[in-house]
């Protein structure tokens, strides 16, 4: 969700992880895929819809995509919020890439 101040996904979480939920767990690895191109504005109302996912068995992988090389305060910001929501371990979970980059580096990298 946009409200012209940034990036909120808790709406978003809940209806993954009611999908989810709703969908047979057919032995399947279950995944999410959160990118952003920015600072995540609701990270203190995710808990509920995370856990769900944890219990629902979903990886959450999380990406922010940069539009320059260089990191700017406003991609180390959306990091900041990112990587927490990410399954442990974060590091492992997480990328923050130049938009060129997501084709190969999530489906090469994550989807592998």
């Amino acid at each position: 969700n946009y409200y012209g101040r940034g990036t909120m996904i808790q709406l978003g979480l809940q209806m993954a992880a009611d999908m989810f939920h709703l969908s047979p767990n057919d032995g399947r690895q279950r995944v999410l895929i959160i990118i952003t191109d920015g600072k995540i504005y609701d990270p203190d109302t995710l808990q509920q819809a995370r856990a769900e996912l944890d219990t629902e068995q979903v990886k959450v992988f999380g990406v922010v995509a940069r539009k320059n090389a260089q990191h700017t305060k406003a991609d180390l910001d959306a990091e900041a919020t990112l990587k927490p929501i990410t399954s442990d371990p974060h590091d492992s979970h997480f990328q923050n890439l130049q938009i060129d980059e997501i084709p190969d580096k999530v489906l090469g990298d994550i989807c592998d």
